[in-house]
């Protein structure tokens, strides 16, 4: 029985399904649905004898007779424009350009759009290091030719010859197509993945002038990197002023602002005010703003930002929550605890400012009786919310409350997932109980649960595994209790506990 490798079998099944073969009983769920596919004809059994023969040829290298099977599966099949652009793909790889043209002007009279023709022609130009002729290919190609599916294609084709060759390619579309961002960033990240930081901020420029809003915010990044700061804001500030209303861009501006040297933080904290007057009362765009600022690590930026929105929607309960979680998670809880108290005041049924308040008293280890009766009270407004029931738990816990907090954590791991903190949480209850085998199961599967966000317990989950004698990995030596070391609570009380 005739065996075709399976990326073979794959390219057969597309050129019989672009034919329109129902009759030949290639099946459409053989193709991903993401391929595109041109417009289906009919074809004879000859022919697809015969592009079997070519992808047999094809992948034993035999050139010649992939020519020739191919050339008779055209001829069997007349006007395909599949066949014919497979044929001068063949043709082009044989070094024989003008015959493949021949047959890509013929596919072109049937109907293939000029994009798909410059796509088969590009690779020989390409290992031919013809860059004019790369610019006047895709000069030719239609408005449509320039969209991001050609260009992603083209440039994944490009960079399979690496970074020269991608960076060719990308000086070839910016010729083809001046006004069209992606080349400019195209070319803007070659340089600086080669570390020609100068270069890759002017390309990115040109792409923010071509309307990138993306690219801009790349503009800002790299900028941000470099701390030549005063000679480059002249690129970042009329950039920002096109794109005042993005907030990636913004951000990262004000940013650049805040750490220019002849500037200060107080045209920064501008930027920001300037940006929430923009915002106004969108809680999804200031959600992201207060995160972005958040990210930046510079507590005075947040503070602008949140002072500037809480000035006129004080009483918003999303947008306090919202500042409150920013502050929190930077680590200023004191800057965060008035806000989250302010929603409570407004609605005192908000369960979220229950849970986020009363889970971050008891997460320091501070004021636990008010934390328990936060929590109590989001627990009873939501008795089936996972979160607030681990963050009962995990205040019962840090009241010694063990026997308390251990069916709330489970039940909260029912309800919410298996999460790397809720697992964690979960072995340290488990070890207080004296179930250390079981503990040291879930802090494992902590461990390897973890994910973005989840960084404290990548640390602290081996520290615990180590004092408990335990391998991170199942299996192997010390599995924590055998010679009674580390028996008892004393080992597993975390830093501060009472």
């Amino acid at each position: 029985m005739l065996r075709l490798p399976e990326r073979a079998l794959r390219r057969v099944a597309l050129l019989l399904l672009a034919c329109g073969l129902s009759a030949c009983g290639v099946r459409g769920g053989a193709v991903a649905e993401e391929e595109p596919l041109p417009a289906r004809r009919e074809v004879s059994a000859e022919a697809v004898q015969h592009v079997l023969e070519g992808e047999l040829a094809r992948f034993g290298n035999r050139r010649g007779d992939q020519l020739v099977a191919l050339g008779k599966a055209v001829a069997a099949a007349g006007d395909d424009t599949g066949l014919r652009m497979s044929l001068a793909e063949a043709l082009f790889l044989s070094d024989k350009p003008d015959d493949a043209r021949r047959e890509l002007k013929i596919a072109g009279a049937l109907g293939a759009a000029p994009w798909e023709l410059a796509l088969v022609e590009f690779p020989y130009l390409q290992r031919k290091g013809s860059v004019q002729a790369t610019v006047a290919l895709f000069a030719g190609v239609s408005p449509e030719g320039a969209s991001e599916r050609f260009f992603q294609q083209w440039r994944q084709v490009a960079g399979r010859a690496g970074a020269d060759a991608e960076r060719v390619a990308c000086h070839a579309w910016t010729k083809a197509f001046p006004r069209a961002a992606n080349g400019w960033g195209c070319l803007g990240e070659v340089e600086r993945l080669e570390g020609r930081h100068g270069l890759a901020a002017g390309f990115y420029r040109q792409a923010a002038e071509a309307g990138s809003e993306a690219y801009a915010g790349e503009l800002m990044g790299l900028l941000l990197e470099q701390g030549s700061l005063a000679e480059l804001m002249s690129i970042a500030a009329p950039v920002a002023a096109s794109f005042r209303d993005s907030i990636g861009v913004t951000v990262g501006f004000a940013q650049l602002q805040a750490v220019e040297a002849q500037r200060g933080p107080g045209s920064a904290c501008e930027t920001l005010t300037a940006l929430a007057g923009r915002i106004g009362g969108n809680v999804r765009r200031y959600a992201d703003a207060v995160s972005r600022v958040r990210e930046t690590a510079r507590p005075e930026l947040l503070r602008c930002l949140v002072n500037a929105a809480l000035a006129t929607r004080s009483r918003n309960e999303a947008m306090v929550l919202a500042s409150a979680a920013a502050f929190d998670a930077a680590g200023l809880f004191d800057e965060a605890r008035p806000l989250l108290e302010r929603v409570i005041e407004i609605d005192p049924s908000n369960a979220l400012a229950l849970n986020q308040l009363g889970y971050t008293l008891a997460e320091r280890n501070v004021e636990l009786p008010t934390a328990l009766a936060y929590l109590e009270r989001a627990h009873r407004l939501r008795p089936d919310d996972g979160g607030i029931l681990d963050s009962l738990a995990w205040v019962y816990f840090r009241l010694g409350r063990f026997a308390e907090a251990e069916p709330l954590s489970r039940r909260a791991i029912e309800l919410a997932g298996a999460g790397a903190v809720l697992l964690d949480h979960l072995g340290d209850i488990l070890w207080a109980l004296g179930q250390k085998e079981e503990a040291i199961e879930q802090w494992r599967m902590a461990y390897w649960n973890a994910g973005e966000g989840d960084e404290d317990v990548r640390t602290t989950v081996p520290e615990k595994l180590e004092r408990a004698g335990a391998p991170l990995e199942e299996g192997g030596e010390g599995d924590g209790e055998e010679d009674g070391e580390g028996d008892g609570e004393e080992g597993y009380q975390e830093e501060g506990e009472q």
